[in-house]
C-alpha cells in the first residue's frame, strides 16, 4: 500500500488551490450568465423596438383611417353587385341578398345611444366623435304617429333643432317646444296635394322642405324616416337631388311587403331589385349600417322560399365620407 502523508503546509496548499478553483468556476459561470443575460437583453430590446415600430405604424394607420372616416373593416359582408349581375340572379338569390344586406353592419360605432322609447318609437345615433350630433344640430324626423319620444329626447340630449313631419295625424302644424316643431306634411318624391277624397295630405320632397324652412345652407345631422313604404320613393329622389350629401345619420325603417287586410306577402323580384339599387346608391355615397334589428310582430311572414322573414327592418346608418367638424 501507498501511504499519503499530509503535512500542514501541503494542506494549506490544497485548500488554497480548491478555493482558487472554486472562485474561478464561480467567476466563469457568472460571466456566462451575464453574457447570456446581455444577449437576452439585446434580443429583448430588439424585439421591443420591432414591436414599438410596428405598433406606432399600426396606430398611425388606424388614426389615418379614423381621421378619414374609412371603415374599420373594409370587407362588406354582403356586396351589392352591378345591375348586369343582379339581373342574372334568381329570385331566391336576390331576396337573400336584400335581407342579408339589411341584417348586417358595415361600420363600427363604439358608442351607440338610443333616444326615445326602448320599444317602437326610439331610434339610435352614433356618439363617436366624428358622427355625434354637434351643438347646432338639425334633425328631420318623418313618421311620428303621435310618438314624439325620439324627437323630444334628441332635442334635450344634444340641443338639436328638430322638425317633425306626419300628415296622417289629426293635428295642425305647431311649435311643440322651444326646439321641436311639428309640420302636418309628408315626404314624397314630388310636391303634391293629395285630394281630400283620398287622404288630403300635403306632400313635399326633402329638398323642397329644406328650402321652405330656410335650411338650404344647413347640414341635416340626423334624418329619421318611418314612413310606411314611402321611403322607396323618397330615397331615390333625395339621392338624385343631392339632399343626402348633407346628411350625417340616417335612421330608417325599411318596408318590404305586399299586404292585404290579413296577410303579408313577399315582394316580387323586381321590387327587391329596386330596393337593392337604392341601397347600393346609399353605399356609394358612403352610408354604412352601424346598427340593425328586425321589427317583428305583425311584420313577420313566411317567405316563398321556406324561411321566416320580416318585412320591417330598422337600420341606423352613418355617412363615412364626411370631414371632421361638419
Amino acid at each position: 500500500m501507498v501511504s499519503i502523508r499530509f503535512t500542514k503546509g501541503s494542506v494549506c496548499k490544497w485548500t488554497v488551490g480548491l478555493i482558487g478553483a472554486f472562485i474561478f468556476l464561480v467567476t466563469v459561470k457568472k460571466l456566462a450568465i451575464e453574457t447570456k443575460h446581455d444577449k437576452e437583453d439585446a434580443l429583448s430590446r430588439q424585439d421591443y423596438e420591432k414591436r414599438r415600430i410596428f405598433k406606432e405604424g399600426h396606430d398611425r394607420k388606424l388614426l389615418k383611417k379614423e381621421s378619414n372616416h374609412e371603415l374599420i373593416n373594409n370587407e362588406d359582408p354582403f356586396k351589392i353587385p352591378s345591375d348586369d349581375i343582379l339581373k342574372s340572379m334568381t329570385y331566391e338569390e336576390i331576396a337573400a341578398l336584400y335581407h342579408g344586406y339589411v341584417d348586417n353592419v358595415g361600420v363600427l360605432c363604439r358608442n351607440i345611444v338610443r333616444l326615445g322609447k326602448l320599444k317602437d318609437g326610439g331610434w339610435e345615433v352614433c356618439h363617436d366623435q366624428q358622427y355625434r350630433p354637434p351643438n347646432n344640430c338639425l334633425v328631420y324626423s318623418a313618421g311620428i304617429k303621435n310618438d314624439f319620444s325620439f324627437d323630444d329626447a334628441i332635442a334635450k340630449q344634444y340641443g338639436c333643432e328638430v322638425h317633425s313631419f306626419d300628415p296622417s295625424m289629426t293635428q295642425k302644424s305647431y311649435r311643440r317646444s322651444e326646439r321641436v316643431f311639428f309640420h302636418s306634411i309628408g315626404l314624397s318624391d314630388v310636391n303634391v296635394h293629395i285630394p281630400a277624397n283620398k287622404t288630403g295630405w300635403e306632400m313635399r320632397t326633402l329638398g323642397a322642405i329644406k328650402q321652405e324652412l330656410g335650411h338650404a345652407k344647413r347640414r341635416v345631422h340626423v334624418l329619421k324616416m318611418d314612413i310606411e313604404h314611402w321611403e322607396w320613393k323618397v330615397l331615390p329622389q333625395a339621392i338624385a337631388s343631392g339632399f343626402l350629401d348633407d346628411v350625417t345619420t340616417l335612421d330608417l325603417e325599411l318596408h318590404s311587403w305586399i299586404r292585404n287586410k290579413t296577410y303579408i306577402y313577399e315582394v316580387p323580384a323586381k321590387d327587391y331589385l329596386e330596393y337593392l339599387r337604392t341601397l347600393r346608391q346609399l353605399h356609394q355615397l358612403g352610408f354604412r349600417i352601424f346598427l340593425t334589428h328586425k321589427n317583428l310582430g305583425s311584420c313577420q311572414f313566411r317567405s316563398r322560399f321556406g324561411m321566416m322573414r320580416t318585412s320591417c327592418q330598422e337600420i341606423a346608418m352613418v355617412q363615412t365620407k364626411i370631414k371632421m367638424g361638419m
